[in-house]
């Protein structure tokens, strides 16, 4: 009797997993995008870019010596102020003991003359002579103390090491470099923009980079950084970079390819929108598009407007501009169904895109 209650209890119990598995496959994943005003299609310029890093520096000392600390590696990260690499300092020990032996010898020697110059017991040139001593004594101590301060490297700021040019127990010289230092806290897109085109960047002109990465394509606002005052005699284009942070979720590395979007500011009121091609779908004569909007889909009536290419059309009306449509699977949705974006692109919302 108990082996059946058992075993009643364990179907059941199979049951209710197998059910919640099924409740769990029926949250749809979508790929979605946001909508954009036709004005700003029509003015928007897709520019070729490479991806840099901000800041890249050669860390040298300032003075010489052997190296008796090197261990960061190719690729490691090292916070601000962290020691990247560090000399033998005996012999600046010993130097800054000394410098400071004489520092205060003459400190005693100048404050002593100070005092007999008051009570004109000395010369006025021979306390002068005391008070360049003390001078010259000071700065030495000052120099021996800098100097041993100087036998560790550090990060200037928290980055990656990039290269690294010397080995350990080396002997290197005062500027000669150590390391190669990468500031990936942010990245610099940089592209080649037309003569002209480059006449209509204002303060209002908005950049957008944007990264196609396998099946997954991520959108980030971007900063104006450079435009270059001299165009290349080959391109007739002028150099301009904008700069973006550094992604959580997406590992980017110098050299990869992107595109820059730049979005030139216009006055047109056009309340027409661009969505992508498979955003649209219809059903007894009528077009419509999915709205996506936490995590649930809903079906809104659209009137559809120009084809812009194989990959756009024209909303007349129906939609606003930033507004989040579905792209993918729209056949299979149906009305207030909870969703799920497409993991591939949860990174996509990154600078407030989506």
């Amino acid at each position: 009797m108990r082996s059946g209650k058992l075993i009643l209890l364990l179907l059941v119990a199979l049951v209710g997993c197998k059910e919640s598995k099924q409740i769990e496959k029926t949250v749809r994943s979508v790929k979605v995008a946001k909508v954009t005003s036709l004005e700003q299609s029509k003015n928007k310029l897709t520019l070729p870019a490479t991806i840099n890093e901000r800041r890249r520096v050669d860390l040298a000392f300032r003075v010489g010596g052997p190296l008796v600390i090197l261990n960061n590696i190719v690729g490691s990260f090292v916070e601000k102020g962290q020691v990247v690499a560090s000399i033998d300092n005996r012999d600046f020990k010993v130097g800054l003991s000394k410098a400071e032996s004489n520092y205060k010898l003459a400190s005693a020697e100048y404050e002593r003359y100070k005092t007999l110059l008051e009570q004109q017991s000395v010369s006025k040139s021979l306390f002068d002579k005391m008070e360049a001593q003390y001078i010259l004594a000071k700065g030495n101590f000052e120099d021996a103390r800098n100097a041993l301060t100087d036998t560790e490297l550090k990060a200037p700021f928290s980055g990656y090491v990039d290269m690294v040019y010397v080995e350990n127990y080396e002997k290197v010289n005062p500027g000669q470099p150590i390391v190669s230092f990468l500031d990936l806290s942010s990245y610099k897109i940089n592209a080649w923009i037309s003569v002209e085109d480059a006449q209509t960047i204002n303060a209002n002109t908005k950049f957008v980079c944007v990264i196609n990465d396998a099946d997954s394509i991520y959108r980030f606002t971007a900063s104006l950084l450079e435009l270059g005052s001299k165009a290349s005699f080959t391109k007739q284009s002028y150099p301009i970079s904008a700069v973006i942070n550094a992604p959580e979720d997406l590992k980017l590395r110098a050299g990869m390819t992107a595109k820059l979007e730049v979005y030139k500011a216009s006055e047109d009121t056009n309340s027409s929108c661009v969505v992508p091609v498979t955003a649209v779908f219809s059903k007894a004569a009528e077009t419509y598009v999915w709205i996506y909007k936490n995590n649930q889909v809903v079906k809104r009536p659209v009137e559809l407007g120009q084809i812009l290419s194989t990959e756009e059309v024209v909303i007349k009306s129906g939609l606003r501009e930033d507004e989040i449509v579905v792209t993918a699977g729209v056949n299979y949705l149906h009305d207030g169904e909870n969703v799920n974006i497409y993991k591939g692109f949860t990174s996509t919302n990154k600078g407030n895109q989506l």
